[in-house]
């Protein structure tokens, strides 16, 4: 729950700690895809969720591009994410960046397809992983290669923030907002 409000939690923390240069990575105009009440910022950064159009079409609601685009546990519920992706990208200024987190699939599916805890998830991510039960299983590699004319990843991270590795993968562990787990793949990547 409220993925997004977490994930800008720790970001925020990196950033003052110098980890992660996120102030420069969130500014000026941006656009938060699929953030239902969960937008990341309330300043100078538009809402575009199932209400405002179709995220797989982006492109064809805007005449501007943006600074950053940010999209949290969105991108598995297209039904082509390398066509979505470009589409996102589309929107984005060149330098600018586009902030995408997607369920890791060992550590939030637990390997388990289809998704016990969102059954309109469409595809499955993984590192590791070349495959699975899904019709679309996304190595990120493989996923950030195809993409490299268009953008190259500042960071791509595996965030097991709070993430209890000694319990049951049958528990949602993201759940509980007030526990902090993360258990995502988060990428920065910028457009060329």
């Amino acid at each position: 729950m409220n993925e997004a409000s977490k994930a800008m939690k720790r970001r925020m923390v990196e950033d003052e700690l110098g980890i992660f240069n996120w102030s420069q990575i969130i500014c000026g105009d941006g656009i938060d895809v699929g953030c239902g009440p969960d937008k990341i910022r309330d300043d100078k950064c538009i809402a575009f969720d199932q209400e405002q159009g179709d995220a797989n079409k982006i492109s064809e609601y805007f005449t501007h591009k943006f600074d950053y685009l940010h999209a949290s546990q969105c991108l598995e519920h297209m039904h082509d994410p390398y066509a979505a992706m470009v589409e996102w990208l589309e929107i984005v200024k060149t330098g600018g960046h586009a902030i995408i987190s997607i369920p890791d699939w060992t550590l939030y599916e637990g390997r388990v397809w289809p998704s016990r805890y969102n059954p309109d998830h469409k595809s499955t991510w993984s590192f590791t992983f070349d495959s699975s039960p899904s019709k679309h299983h996304i190595n990120i590699y493989k996923f950030l290669t195809k993409l490299s004319h268009i953008c190259y990843a500042k960071r791509v991270m595996l965030i097991d923030n709070n993430y209890n590795y000694s319990l049951s993968q049958n528990v949602d562990q993201t759940f509980e907002e007030s526990n902090g787990v993360e258990a995502f793949i988060e990428m920065v990547l910028c457009k060329v």
